[in-house]
């Protein structure tokens, strides 16, 4: 029995099969009405949707037989995608390849095999739609073209079900984040409106510091509604399509100095010392946009769960480990984050705790943060390493990454 070599390109092939995120899914109709027809046009007892996994192939549609997969290394359909065209084999108990295989002489009892690889926009094939049978036969051309077509919309309707697939996580999300804005704008928004008709009706008579107070508080809260409503726009650019994303140099220390600008106010009346370690401008490959959201929410953040007169540093450092790559870290020593919620803050909305204040925070800005990274072809993590407060790292690319 011959083993089907690994395809050429295969660790890219495999790429493509995972990202279409079907291997193990259930039944669907559309695809079994596709396997039916194959059978029935070509006159075969069994036809297959198979897909070539690392060490199996795993039959997301089937008709006329039980089995859900098989071992690669007996997998007829390991052979065929290594082909471009319509793999035949007319009667496998006289071909030397396969006539000792269990499926040969075995149930199935395959003697007849004819599959057509399903090729991705990629141009890798992930697997084949095959049509067997336990007598030997041949197919005639109307039957091949058939089978071919028949191939070409699998193809069509996984990635059809991929799209769905996203667009309905992207709805959900979408609703989500509308859901999270409406709530979180409301105390702000609620806050700038009272503060500002108190003014309105007592501007006269408001002795001078409570004047000084109640303005301090309105810039505070419109610094958390401009907060939110940028993280909101930018989180919409950047789901809208890859393309929105510009990856281009930008300076690192221009990006951290316009956030401190922004929350000057916030960090002068806590009296925060701000401990910059960037020796040198540094350039990394990031969208302004993003970056400036990123590092806008991890500032707010350090000062937020700062204490009076605290202190916040940030550095920029070569990878030690990866070239072309720089780490960029925000630490505090304030409270910390809680063991509990360590593991999920860049990965989803996560309820806040409590600022040095009393003060409930916003759940939603680290969740983005990650998203926002990610984007940008970086990392971000907490360093649990750092005991004295929060230090959160980012890993970007240099304009010299190949």
């Amino acid at each position: 029995m011959d083993i089907a070599p690994l395809h050429p390109n295969e660790e890219q092939r495999m790429r493509e099969l995972l990202k279409l995120e079907v291997l193990d899914t259930e039944d669907e109709k559309a695809l079994d009405d596709l396997t039916r027809l194959a059978s029935e046009l070509c006159e075969t007892e069994i036809s297959l949707i198979s897909l070539v996994d690392h060490n199996r192939q795993w039959f997301k549609s089937k008709h006329g037989i039980q089995a859900t997969e098989t071992p690669r290394d007996l997998a007829f359909c390991a052979h065929a995608i290594l082909q471009e065209d319509l793999f035949v084999v007319e009667n496998a108990i006289e071909d030397d390849r396969f006539s000792d295989n269990p499926l040969v002489t075995e149930d199935p009892n395959i003697r007849f095999y004819a599959g057509s690889p399903l090729v991705t926009a990629s141009g890798m094939p992930i697997g084949t739609l095959c049509v067997i049978d336990s007598k030997p036969k041949s197919l005639n051309e109307k039957q091949k073209m058939v089978l071919d077509v028949l191939s070409q919309q699998v193809v069509s309707q996984l990635e059809l079900r991929l799209k769905n697939k996203y667009l309905n996580r992207l709805n959900k999300r979408s609703e989500n984040a509308l859901s999270i804005l409406a709530h979180d704008l409301r105390s702000p928004f609620s806050g700038i409106l009272g503060l500002s008709n108190m003014l309105k009706k007592k501007w006269d008579t408001l002795p001078q510091d409570k004047l000084g107070r109640m303005i301090s508080e309105i810039n505070q809260s419109s610094v958390k509604v401009y907060g939110i409503m940028d993280d909101l726009l930018q989180w919409c650019r950047s789901k809208s399509g890859s393309a929105y994303i510009a990856l281009k140099p930008n300076s690192v220390s221009q990006l951290i100095q316009e956030t401190l600008e922004l929350l000057s106010d916030e960090i002068e009346r806590k009296s925060i010392c701000i401990d910059n370690t960037i020796h040198e401008d540094v350039i990394v490959m990031s969208d302004s946009s993003l970056m400036k959201a990123v590092i806008r929410n991890l500032f707010a953040n350090a000062i937020k769960y700062s204490h009076e007169n605290g202190q916040i540093s940030f550095s920029v450092i070569p990878h030690p480990e990866i070239q072309n790559k720089v780490i960029v870290s925000i630490s505090d020593h304030g409270v910390g984050i809680p063991e509990d919620k360590r593991e999920m803050i860049f990965k989803e909305r996560v309820s806040s705790q409590e600022d040095v204040s009393g003060q409930e925070g916003f759940g939603m800005g680290l969740s983005i943060c990650g998203e926002f990274i990610r984007d940008q072809q970086g990392e971000i993590y907490l360093d649990l390493t750092y005991k004295d407060g929060a230090k959160i790292d980012i890993v970007l690319n240099t304009p010299d990454v190949k």
